[in-house]
């Protein structure tokens, strides 16, 4: 019988021992390799399996040697295994990882059979097909090319029978690239394009998925809490906690509730893991940067039953911007019990500390895209005060994931977190005018400022229950999801504000002036979503068609503590998607794609109504293709995106807000990524989107949306020199990334255009343990990001509001696995 969906990835090993039990009385088998590409008897590869308990080593060993090996878990249960450690042929290897045992082996082709001494039962292989264990959905990928995901069917599904674009960026790629967060790691994403307030301050993570801001971020499944554009309460979760970073392009709210039409993003956390795992790093770099890591996991015991994983980060460093810094803590346990073959129930947590001295740096077109009559601003320029600017960050989460499978066809699964976070920023922004410098008496280069003092408490928990079968009617099989989510979010804001602050040149500044933070403003939101879902994967031969439907009830409740304001919408709303596609031999499936979106408002307008949720939907068709003779993935999709109900700004009652915007996005993106060798890596994305208001009331109809390029393309190489060169253990890595000008303002008054640019970046790695040196576990990594140290602007919101993209910054770490 097939593993079950959504068990943790021991879970299903043990179960398919199980299975084996069954069909082979005295063979059960553990499959955990990739595909056989020799024989056992292979020339000598190098091994390095610590003394752990026997099931566990030789999970490892398979992984190590691309060989099947079949066992009974009963014969191998509560022995341990020799330490294993070297250059050797893999039958060398296994005979000393069982020394002290009283287990044989034998092989046969890729195959390496073990038993007890004495047990005389016959093992004929060859009528049994034993297949190598798939990559999880939710587990560790080899290279940067994923096959699987969980997000866009919240099963563990093959991306090509997805009909919606998923882009996966695995940790390993992380790493290739350097990434210090989830907006960088996201750089090289067709579709994905960044820039403006969030990049540059770097307390919080907003991308754009397909022109729509900010795109929602989701930890395992469940959404972060977001406390809405520029004003902070986010919580930014570290890369290297991550196992991956999928989105999820177009509207999500089958199976997600409400949200942008643009898409998600997915962040898939580290979790136990059944293979011993030690990793420690230590990091230097540009900018007094100081950097520590630990990965730590394995079992506890030596039947497997506990698993355990142990991740931390510290990181201390200035910034390109002067006075400027960051300063983080992150620390996330988890543990996984297995206390059978059909159970998997997992405990996590994080906390995480941040104390920054941020600076956003939004500057005036004229001086950053322009060149004005002083010259160009730096791009180090600190618009704030050193003694006034600060972001002060705590937040934790704590939750559950539980899986059981009740038979051959019902899986039920519990998916629960609750998290919250704590933050306050203080700053000096530009603001919106200009005086006479007193004492240059220069009129252009002398702005504004305008104070801010944000503190937020966000709270969010949210719970997801699923019933899954699996069965067939006939022909067809499915793959059938009865879903109960519900999602309860809360935000308290205090603001306070020094609206005419002291300006400051941008050209020679000068610090020390006061502010006075008064005029204060609260808010008192909630959100709360109870959401119906079902979806049914169904497949007939090579032909895929799946169709979802979801019924939400949404409340939002908006207060103003201080103005007594108070406003309560309940919405009700039914979103639906299906898809079908049909996957031909040589790998290449087309597809087609209908889904919907919406997404509650908070706030009102100038009569205290509520506003309504605004409505997304798309169409989308594609081509997925896996070739069959290299490990590789590529994309093609087009699509068109429609959003209606979108706040604009009321004309007629200044700082108020009305529903009379409309926007169609439309676009064709191209992605690939291929481990051509396991010494050469490829990826490879190029996007054209085009996103402009259908229907507003401030003169913008036809107009193209600020901070959206129409064009933007990413490359990178990897290559790692083999182990018998004179350059064995080096690896050098290059990339690219092209942006097309984009418009800097939606009003055609103050039109104007950002340049195009194009930035490169660059890696060199130096594996000891595979040069002639020989240092087991330690590797040398450099990043360099902007190579040629490019001036550009990233984007601009207004003719006063442009931000720099980061010059050239290098990172270097040493990296120690045992």
């Amino acid at each position: 019988m097939p593993a079950p969906h959504g068990l943790h990835p021991l879970a299903k090993a043990l179960l398919i021992r199980r299975s084996f039990r069954t069909t082979l009385p005295a063979v059960c088998a553990l499959a955990l390799t990739l595909p056989i590409t020799g024989q056992a008897q292979a020339a000598a590869v190098a091994i390095n399996i610590p003394a752990q308990s026997l099931g566990s080593a030789l999970q490892e060993f398979g992984r190590q040697t691309n060989l099947q090996v079949l066992y009974s878990p009963d014969e191998v249960s509560g022995l341990r295994s020799t330490a294993v450690s070297g250059s050797l042929e893999p039958t060398a290897a296994i005979g000393q990882l069982l020394q002290g045992t009283d287990i044989t082996y034998s092989v046969q082709g890729n195959n390496v059979a073990l038993r007890a001494r004495g047990n005389s039962a016959s093992l004929d292989l060859a009528p049994t097909s034993i297949t190598a264990a798939q990559e999880s959905a939710w587990g560790p990928v080899d290279g940067i090319v994923a096959k699987r995901s969980a997000t866009g069917s919240k099963t563990d599904t093959a991306l090509k029978e997805i009909p919606q674009t998923i882009n996966v960026v695995t940790q390993d790629e992380i790493k290739m690239r350097g990434s210090q967060s989830v907006t960088e790691a996201l750089r090289y994403t067709a579709g994905m394009t960044g820039g403006g307030f969030s990049d540059r301050v770097k307390i919080f993570d907003e991308p754009t998925s397909r022109g729509f801001s900010p795109t929602p971020l989701y930890l395992d499944g469940l959404h972060l809490p977001y406390g809405g554009g520029s004003t902070g309460g986010s919580l930014q979760i570290d890369p290297y906690s991550l196992e991956r970073i999928e989105v999820l392009k177009g509207p999500a709210s089958v199976l997600y509730g409400q949200n942008q039409p643009g898409g998600i993003v997915n962040m898939v956390g580290k979790r136990p893991t059944a293979t011993p795992l030690h990793e420690v790093i230590l990091g230097g770099g540009s900018y007094d940067r100081k950097y520590g890591a630990f990965d730590l996991g394995g079992p506890i015991d030596d039947q497997g039953e506990f698993l355990y994983r142990l991740t931390g980060v510290v990181n201390d460093s200035n910034s390109q911007i002067d006075h400027a810094d960051q300063n983080r803590m992150m620390l996330a346990p988890s543990l996984t019990w297995l206390p059978n073959d059909r159970t998997s129930i997992t405990f996590y947590g994080q906390y995480q500390k941040d104390r920054d001295t941020p600076e956003a740096q939004g500057l005036p077109a004229d001086g950053t895209v322009h060149r004005s009559s002083a010259g160009r601003i730096s791009r180090s320029l600190f618009i704030g005060e050193p003694g006034v600017n600060k972001y002060d960050r705590e937040q934790f989460v704590i939750g559950y994931e539980i899986a059981h499978e009740l038979n051959d066809v019902w899986t039920l699964k519990q998916n629960a977190r609750y998290a919250d976070l704590n933050d306050r920023y203080v700053a000096p922004l530009h603001g919106y005018s200009f005086e006479t410098n007193p004492v240059t008496g220069d009129e252009i280069s002398y702005q504004t400022r305008y104070g801010v003092d944000w503190a937020q408490h966000n709270k969010v928990f949210g719970i997801d229950n699923i019933a899954q079968a699996q069965f067939k009617t006939g022909e067809l099989d499915h793959t059938l999801l009865l879903g109960v989510d519900y999602y309860h979010f809360n935000s308290k804001f205090l603001g306070r504000y020094d609206r005419t602050g002291p300006a400051i040149d941008l050209y020679n500044p000068v610090y020390g002036s006061e502010f006075n933070f008064r005029q204060p403003y609260k808010w008192d939101n909630t959100v709360k979503q109870t959401g119906l879902y079902t979806q049914d994967q169904m497949r007939w031969n090579q032909w895929f068609l799946t169709i979802g439907g979801r019924y939400d009830f949404a409340e939002t409740i908006n207060k103003e503590p201080l103005g007594g304001n108070r406003s309560n919408l309940k919405d009700e709303k039914f979103t639906g998607r299906a898809g079908f596609g049909y996957e031909f031999e040589n790998g290449m499936t087309p597809y087609v794609s209908y889904a919907e979106s919406f997404l509650p408002q908070t706030g009102a307008d100038m009569n205290g109504r509520g506003f309504e949720p605004t409505e997304g939907k798309q169409y989308e068709v594609g081509i997925k293709y896996e070739p069959k003779s290299i490990d590789g993935f590529i994309q093609l999709s087009a699509y068109q995106i429609d959003q209606n109900n979108m706040l604009t700004n009321d004309l007629q009652n200044p700082g108020f807000s009305i529903q009379s915007g409309s926007v169609r996005s439309r676009g064709v993106e191209l992605e690939g990524k291929v481990n051509v060798t396991q010494n050469l890596r490829v990826l490879a994305s190029v996007s054209r989107n085009q996103i402009k208001w259908r229907s507003v009331n401030d003169g913008r109809e036809g107009r193209t949306l600020a901070m959206s390029p129409p064009l933007t393309a990413s490359a990178w190489i990897n290559y790692d020199f083999d182990i018998s060169t004179s350059l064995a253990g080096l690896g050098m890595g290059l990339g690219t990334r092209y942006v097309r000008s984009s418009y800097g303002s939606d009003y055609e008054e103050d039109s104007f255009q950002i340049p195009s640019y194009t930035v490169y970046d660059a890696m060199v790695s130096y594996d000891l343990e595979k040069s002639p040196l020989h240092v087991k576990g330690v590797k040398v990594k450099m990043n360099l990001e902007n190579l040629t140290d490019e001036k550009y602007v990233a984007s601009c919101n207004s003719t006063l509001d442009c931000y720099y993209g980061e010059g050239r910054t290098m990172t270097a770490d040493v990296t120690y696995n045992w």
